[in-house]
This record gives structure tokens, C-alpha cells and sequence, in this order.
């Protein structure tokens, strides 16, 4: 299914009927966060108010709105994979949202050891001295574009050449090659591919 707001696949869906991609939710959630800090805040303002007028401070139950702002505005972080100093720039951050969403999304499912499988063979990509900076870079735009093929509407023709991109930059080296066949197994394995 595709995003409501865009042409990109949909990963969130609410009970209303909106679907969202992972860029689009992020907008929308940025947007609550303010509303709800300016309610908080207007909030303590009432509250202010009414300490004044009754003449009794109970100067207490207020919402640390600053503390929460500065919570919010933390950059997002990315649990499932590590890159440390040399690796910076690798992978792009869309693509590593896109993972570790997928690998979210797919535990406690039937696809739980492909998103497992994905994380294992992003980190090794990252990690890997086997393959230039732009090949790695490759890789995981096609891994960024699996995961949101995972998550969303499956189209097997198009998980299909996405499996052949990354099989054919990997296939020099051992290590992520046999993540590539491990990622086409599951993948069979889910009835995705053939």
C-alpha cells in the first residue's frame, strides 16, 4: 500500500484509514510533539493564573515543558545497527530508518529471522574493508528499498531485482555473500520470491 501523503510505500498504518510512509509519519509525529508542548505550556500558564487569582501557590503539577522539548529534539537513533567514526556516511540515514524499521516491524512475525538477517548483513556491510565506500553505499540503498518492500506492499518483481542488485555487488566477497543467499532463502522461504 502507498502513503497517503506521497508515492512512497506506507510502513504505518492508524485506525483512522491513514497510511504513512516512514518520512511522512516522522513529519506528522514532529508535528504532535509541538502540538502537545504547546498545550503543556499553555497548560502551566492556566495553572499560573489560577495560583494568582486564588491567592494559593500549590507550585506543583506542572509539565517540565523545556526538559520534554529538549527530549524531543534529540536526533533519532538507530538501535540495531553500529557505526562507528569510519563508517559515518556509509549508509544513509534514510535507509538505515528504513531497517531499523523493517527489523521492528517484523518481530514476533513470520518474517522475524529476515529482519534479524537484514540487520546482521547491514552491520557487516558497514563493517565490511572488502568493498569500496560506494558499494557499501549501494548496498544499502538496496537494502533501505527491501526493507520498505518488506514492510509494506510486497511486489515480488521488484524484491526480485533488489535481491539481484545486492547479490551482484556482493558476490566477491564471502562473508556478505552468504547473508545475500540467507536474505533469497527467507525470502523463498515467505513465499515472497521464487
Amino acid at each position: 500500500m502507498k502513503c497517503n501523503q506521497c508515492e512512497r510505500p506506507a510502513l504505518y498504518r492508524y485506525d483512522n484509514g491513514l497510511h504513512l510512509c516512514l518520512s511522512c509519519n516522522a513529519i506528522l509525529q514532529e508535528n504532535n510533539y509541538r502540538s502537545f508542548l504547546m498545550n503543556a505550556a499553555m497548560m502551566n500558564n492556566a495553572m499560573d493564573q489560577m495560583d494568582m487569582v486564588t491567592g494559593i501557590p500549590l507550585g506543583r503539577g506542572r509539565i517540565p515543558v523545556s526538559a520534554l522539548a529538549q527530549a524531543m529534539s534529540r536526533p533519532m537513533t538507530n538501535n540495531h545497527i553500529t557505526i562507528s567514526n569510519s563508517s559515518v556516511g556509509v549508509l544513509n540515514t534514510g535507509d538505515l530508518a528504513k531497517i531499523n524499521a523493517v527489523i521492528t516491524i517484523t518481530e514476533g512475525s513470520d518474517a522475524e529471522e529476515l529482519g534479524h538477517t537484514i540487520k546482521d548483513f547491514a552491520q557487516a556491510v558497514v563493517d565490511s574493508n572488502e568493498i569500496t565506500k560506494k558499494e557499501k553505499h549501494e548496498v544499502g540503498e538496496l537494502l533501505g528499498t527491501l526493507s520498505e518492500q518488506i514492510a509494506g506492499k510486497r511486489s515480488k518483481p521488484v524484491i526480485g531485482s533488489v535481491l539481484k542488485g545486492i547479490e551482484e555487488r556482493v558476490k566477491s566477497v564471502n562473508v556478505l555473500w552468504s547473508f545475500a543467499e540467507k536474505i533469497g532463502k527467507l525470502l523463498a522461504d515467505l513465499g515472497i520470491v521464487v
